[in-house]
């Protein structure tokens, strides 16, 4: 009877076991879907951690940036700049996606610019990109290209 008994205590714990996986340690390896607001209002719940996030990408002279808009900035007609809260692109996109990339000119090199749900491990807490300039980053693992209109 006790050999019963240690058998089937032992299939309670695995099956605790099993049920504490499901609800914590699997969703860690999946990227949690994010909004700036939310990112932003929890930034230490992120930190070092995959998240996917829509937004607008800038690339430009010295700016390589994750926006949550993009504004017109008023120095040449049609000039499209990043605003809002901003991300350091850490490496960039894939080159195929960023060939995708609507692009304009202004007084230097080409700037690209698109609307992306970019999947990448979020950090904060540093200093990053051009100068220091930015105190967050992602370091993307992938991009996908969403319609948008300007």
């Amino acid at each position: 009877m006790n050999r019963y008994r240690k058998r089937f205590a032992a299939l309670i714990i695995l099956c605790l076991l099993i049920t504490a996986g499901v609800f914590t340690g699997c969703s860690q390896g999946k990227a949690e879907q994010v909004t700036f607001d939310r990112l932003f209002s929890n930034l230490s719940r992120y930190n070092n951690r995959e998240v996917t996030i829509e937004g607008f990408y800038f690339q430009g002279f010295e700016i390589n940036v994750f926006s949550e808009r993009l504004e017109y900035s008023g120095f040449a007609e049609g000039h499209l700049v990043p605003k809002g809260r901003m991300i350091w692109v850490s490496g960039g996109i894939p080159k195929d996606i960023y060939n995708k990339l609507d692009q304009q000119q202004m007084m230097g090199p080409t700037e690209r610019h698109g609307k992306l749900r970019i999947t990448g491990r979020f950090e904060y807490g540093g200093k990053y990109g051009h100068l220091d300039g930015y105190s967050y980053q992602i370091v993307p693992a992938s991009a996908q290209l969403l319609p948008w209109e300007q």
